[in-house]
């Protein structure tokens, strides 16, 4: 009987992946003609990838946000190497630009590096087809809460969540982050008419009061997950905004 000292090694096969469909959500010149690419991948999450002499021949191939890409890379460390990229231009109104890379930054800064999440990559993908006219407010609004729920991120504001009992539309109700909403009387600081809770679950963005509701309790609830963190594009729209 043979008694073999050093067994064989076992050498991993390199991963290989192709046809993925992926966005890229951030992007970054690398040494002297590569990129490094963010992307978002349907079928495994948030991958950084380097995409080598990119940047030879910019007009040959579209490394660029707001794409609707088949990828494909290479590799078992945390940076792949990007082997194929093709592109499916979509008609992005350039006025949804800055909002898109808010959305970007917002999708990268929350979802885990390399967890699929292929509901996500579906309600974006729709915003995106969406886009080729103005998403306005109301159309951020509507993304943030699907993303958010997505996520798990976001409490069940249909119901009271002290008492478990439906929103009233004749009470006034608190929000309290990462919980919900609770009952309270109508005088108390930023008391909201129950009606107003049901007219956003019923999707009526068209309504100042749901707009103004839908904005503050996303707001608080994203910055609350965010855990610190600052988003660029969300001053830069802030500004924006006051200059208007």
């Amino acid at each position: 009987m043979t008694n073999n000292r050093w067994p064989p090694l076992a050498i991993p096969m390199e991963a290989r992946i192709s046809d993925q469909p992926a966005l890229i959500l951030r992007r970054w010149d690398w040494r002297n003609s590569s990129l490094l690419l963010d992307l978002f991948t349907r079928d495994y999450g948030r991958i950084r990838v380097m995409a080598r002499g990119a940047r030879r021949n910019p007009a040959k191939i579209p490394y660029q946000p707001f794409e609707l890409l088949t990828v494909g890379w290479s590799g078992q460390a945390e940076l792949k190497n990007l082997t194929a990229i093709e592109a499916l231009t979509l008609p992005v109104d350039e006025a949804n630009y800055l909002p898109l890379l808010y959305v970007n930054e917002l999708i990268a800064a929350l979802l885990p590096e390399r967890e699929a999440n292929p509901e996500v990559f579906m309600i974006y993908l729709e915003l995106l087809k969406a886009a080729h006219e103005k998403l306005g407010e109301a159309g951020l609004r509507s993304f943030e809460l699907a993303m958010m729920q997505a996520l798990g991120y976001f409490p069940e504001i249909s119901l009271d969540a002290v008492s478990g009992l439906p929103i009233q539309a004749d009470q006034s109700y608190q929000f309290v982050v990462d919980s919900g909403f609770v009952a309270c009387a109508g005088s108390a600081r930023e008391a909201v008419n129950g009606q107003t809770i049901i007219d956003w679950l019923e999707g009526h963005y068209q309504r100042d009061p749901v707009l103004r509701l839908a904005k503050t309790v996303l707001r608080s609830t994203i910055d609350f997950n965010l855990h610190g963190k600052t988003l660029k594009s969300r001053e830069v729209l802030l500004q924006m905004m006051k200059r208007k």
